[in-house]
């Protein structure tokens, strides 16, 4: 996701690629950003001009749930953006050249080899908005005008017709800044809390990986990976990070049971999100896979608990939180105070310190959650199984 600089950013970065594209066709030539009326005027040489002339609500992605969103949660939708661009070539009058084609050409072959904004395109040309951190990627296409749309375009715009290219980047997804409800989780469903139960009837001759449990685990615990036909071979356990990415992360694994293994995760697991799988190696060296399974990991917060709190001079709360493990850019971090979440101040490195500002938060004791990619930090007593009070945070 991204903030409301998020449009701003895609300009910026436009005019950076094009500027880089286009000096190599023409030397000496400017990228600018202004209304085509104004844009090109006297002797100022020639120039690409890159204008923003409509904006669009992605339908698809204004009916998407929220990113990291809860059964049970509730939150306002992104607004979900698609922005339509105008690249026009300027000269002098008198120029009588093929600059403007030279330009347009370049302009369209850039594009063409590059069809998406980069996130250190983003980064590099607009490190004033997190746009770079948006997971969906920002996509360029050529927009294909009717000559009425184009004639209704120009004569909106107040000014002759120059050669000029229309282009559609999409998708910018702006957070809501309306807050949004995170209520307490459930800690119990159905009898002995273990819900619904299924089993097969059968086995399956290529080994099933059906269940990882707990659900969520905490780095430097156990797991236990359960199914059918997972005893044809040394078994082991693979994971991989959606986000964090890198070379998966192999635990070695024993028999819990007949159709279970048990596999032990590192200390300095990542929280998030992992893709689990049972790999199952025979005597002669073959391999045999399991479809992939989901593993969360939790975040842990760490330091005395409750959390203070501290108001800035603005009046707004301001949370220092540390964790385990270091959460690395990229990954969506939220702080969920009672029912409201706050997302993280931005980060450029891994860390184990977060910042969070809270506006308007009322006097208080409040239950604390740090929730990195969707995976929230425990907020039971292991012995008990009920509600820590002391993972809270206390607001004077």
């Amino acid at each position: 996701m991204s903030d409301v600089l998020a449009i701003a950013a895609v300009t910026e970065t436009l005019r950076a690629v094009l500027g880089e594209a286009v000096q190599g066709a023409v030397p000496g030539v400017k990228v600018t950003a202004r209304h085509p009326y104004d844009a090109g005027g006297g002797d100022a040489g020639p120039a690409l001009n890159v204008f923003l002339y409509r904006t669009d609500v992605d339908p698809a992605w204004r009916n998407t749930d929220p990113v990291g969103t809860h059964p049970g949660e509730t939150r306002p939708p992104a607004l979900a953006l698609a922005l339509h661009y105008l690249f026009s070539a300027y000269v002098s009058p008198d120029d009588d050249s093929t600059v403007p084609e030279r330009l347009i050409g370049a302009a369209m072959s850039a594009l063409h080899d590059r069809p998406e904004l980069r996130a250190d395109d983003l980064r590099a040309a607009a490190a004033f908005s997190d746009l770079h951190l948006q997971r969906e990627p920002v996509k360029l296409t050529p927009s294909a005008l009717t000559t009425e749309e184009w004639c209704r375009l120009w004569t909106s715009l107040g000014g002759g017709y120059r050669l000029s290219v229309a282009y559609e980047a999409r998708v910018v997804l702006i957070d809501s800044s309306a807050p949004g409800r995170t209520p307490l989780p459930v800690l119990r469903r159905g009898e002995a809390g273990t819900g619904p139960l299924t089993a097969p009837t059968a086995a399956a001759p290529w080994p099933v990986l059906e269940a990882v449990r707990p659900s969520v685990a905490a780095p430097g615990s156990d797991i236990v990976l359960s199914g059918s036909g997972l005893a044809v071979g040394t078994p082991s356990v693979r994971l991989t990070h959606g986000v964090l990415g890198g070379p998966p992360v192999v635990l070695p694994a024993r028999a819990d049971t007949a159709d279970a293994v048990r596999a032990t995760l590192g200390a300095d697991l990542g929280a998030g999100c992992w893709s689990a799988v049972v790999v199952l190696t025979a005597a002669d060296g073959g391999e045999r896979t399991t479809r992939p399974r989901t593993l969360r990991v939790a975040p842990r917060v760490t330091g005395p608990l409750p959390l203070t709190a501290v108001r800035d001079p603005e009046g707004a709360v301001i949370l220092d939180v540390r964790c385990e493990p270091a959460v690395h850019p990229g990954q969506r971090v939220e702080l969920l105070v009672g029912d409201r979440p706050v997302t993280a101040e931005p980060f450029a490195r891994a860390t184990g310190t977060l910042r969070f500002r809270l506006a308007g938060g009322a006097p208080g004791r409040y239950p604390l959650r740090l929730r990195v990619d969707g995976v929230d930090s425990p907020l039971t007593d292991g012995d008990t199984g009920r509600f820590d009070a002391d993972t809270a945070v206390v607001i004077t």
